[in-house]
């Protein structure tokens, strides 16, 4: 005879069980608890660090559009400055056929 024990309980007692309410009835007890214990490890352990999460994301996200917000704003900057720059080349350019004219 086996002796061998599963959760300190002997093998019997498992073939016991299944041999008195069959196996399916026991598989579905198992599942619960196993449902259960998932339930109770995610209300415990996944939801608070998901809602930290969550408000880091968003303070993530605000910071994100603040950063999106200075590049648009640098970018028309630098429009700025590209045109301003093409018309002082140009203003130089005139300067110099005028100069040349003379």
């Amino acid at each position: 005879m086996i002796n061998l024990a599963v959760s300190g309980v002997t093998l019997n007692h498992w073939t016991k069980l299944i041999n008195d309410f069959g196996f399916p009835v026991l598989a579905v007890f198992g599942l619960a608890y196993f449902t259960w214990f998932i339930w109770s490890w995610v209300t415990k352990e996944i939801n608070p660090t998901l809602s930290d999460v969550g408000s880091s994301l968003g303070k993530l996200k605000r910071k994100v559009e603040m950063l999106d917000n200075d590049l648009i704003r640098l970018n028309i900057k630098l429009k700025v400055v590209l045109q301003d720059k093409k018309k002082i080349d140009e203003l130089k350019r005139l300067l110099e056929l005028k100069g040349k004219d003379k």
